[in-house]
Order: structure tokens, then sequence, then C-alpha cells
């Protein structure tokens, strides 16, 4: 059995999806706690009025630190080993950590990997991403560039948080010297993220086939608003 994991939740007015989400949580499994970090107290003070329950651990922060610096802070909370950092507006079905646990095949994780997902769930309006042409690609800093130019969903792939990390070695990229430029940026997070795992900690990712997740396209979620723009050459700049 894989070890127990801590939902890692980072959120900011995202109710509506919690409270549909969070019952679902509390009955996994594989899920020992559920850390919610939220940016205004808005989703905190529902989050305690509506759930009575030991697993869920709900903080608030006192200045907003935006998306970057928030999933910092809500990781740095969780109490075991590993991680599964989840967008508020996204859910990750019990399938997907059935798929975590077939990969594996009764192996511990390693911390040096970051276990990614294989496809965000088709919904009303979005059809999703696949990453099919990826599965079982270990992608690290010496190969990111290539797949970057040669499989074009790799750019998506990079962009796409919502997987399961070590804590300690998410959290070990906090200190780098680009992170000033980039901190509180909405689009650049999670690609800027995964760019400091891979170039400072040498770790590797992987798709694992069958982890989906559905990725909720909303009028308030960035991949709608203009700041979905991203290019890799700023990325690329920082570590060539």
């Amino acid at each position: 059995m894989v070890p127990p994991l801590s939902l890692c939740i980072p959120t900011m007015n995202r109710w509506d999806f919690l409270r549909v989400n969070i019952p679902q949580y509390l009955s996994n499994p594989y899920i020992s706690e559920i850390v919610i970090s939220d940016e205004n107290g808005h989703d905190a003070e529902k989050i305690r009025a509506t759930f009575n329950d030991p697993k869920i651990r709900v903080s608030i922060n006192t200045t907003r630190l935006g998306p970057f610096l928030n999933k910092n802070k809500v990781v740095s909370l969780a109490s075991n080993e590993f991680v599964c950092l989840i967008d508020s507006d996204n859910f990750a079905p019990l399938s997907y950590f059935e798929a975590w646990d077939k990969w594996l095949k009764g192996a511990e994780p390693n911390e040096n990997t970051i276990y990614s997902p294989y496809r965000t769930i088709p919904q009303v309006n979005h059809e999703g991403f696949i990453y099919k042409e990826l599965v079982g690609v270990y992608i690290t800093k010496n190969n990111c560039k290539y797949y970057w130019k040669a499989i074009p969903m790799a750019n998506i792939l990079y962009n796409t948080g919502n997987y399961i990390v070590s804590k300690k070695m998410y959290l070990t990229t906090e200190t780098d010297p680009h992170l000033k430029h980039l901190e509180a940026q909405r689009s650049p997070d999670v690609m800027f993220k995964n760019y400091l795992m891979w170039f400072n900690n040498n770790m590797q990712m992987v798709v694992v086939p069958d982890m989906d997740y559905h990725h909720i396209v909303h009028n308030g979620s960035y991949f709608m608003q203009e700041l979905w723009g991203l290019n890799v050459d700023v990325f690329n700049a920082l570590y060539d």
C-alpha cells in the first residue's frame, strides 16, 4: 500500500467547488489529511461552519501570497512525506489515486519523481488534455526542451500541476534566485515550479497512465484569462 497522502489545496473564493469535493476527499482511503490554505478567509469560514472532521486543517493567510507562494505554504503545512497538490476548482477522483498505486506496483514512491496526471477528464465546456505520447517518459532538465519542441502537448504538461510529489523536494525550490521575478504571477506559477524542481533538484516528471482528474474550466479560472499566454523562452533563458 502506498504511504498516506496529504491533500493540499490552495484556495481563494472557491467554496462552490470545495463544498462538493471535500466530502469525496474525506472518504478517500489514500488521503489521511486535507490541508487548505485560504488567501482571504472566505472559504475557510464556510469550511469550518460546514465540516467537523479532524482530517481537515485550514489556514488563513494574513496577506495575499499569490498562487506560487500559497502553494508553497499549503505544502509546508502537510504532515506527510508525500502530498497531492490539487487546485481548489479541480477534483481528483478515487481512480486518480488508484492509478498511482498501480503504477508503483507495491514499491515506495521516489522523492525525486513528480507523478503527473495522464489526462484531464473532458468537461461540458472543455474537451480536456491528454498526454498519451509522454506516458512513461521521464522528463528531466536534460530532455525537457527536446520534448517541448518534439511533442505539442508537452507545453501543456509543463504547466500542469495537480500532481503527487515529495513535500521536501517541492519546498526546497523556494530559495531559487529567480523566484523574486515570478513569485506573484498567475499563469507561469506551475511551469516555473516544475522548472525549478528539474533544474535545481534534478527531479524527473513522469506521466502515470489513467491518473485522470477533473480540470474545471470556468469564468474565474486562469485558463480563461489573458494571462494564459505562456512562452517557454522566458524559462529557458533563466536556465541556459
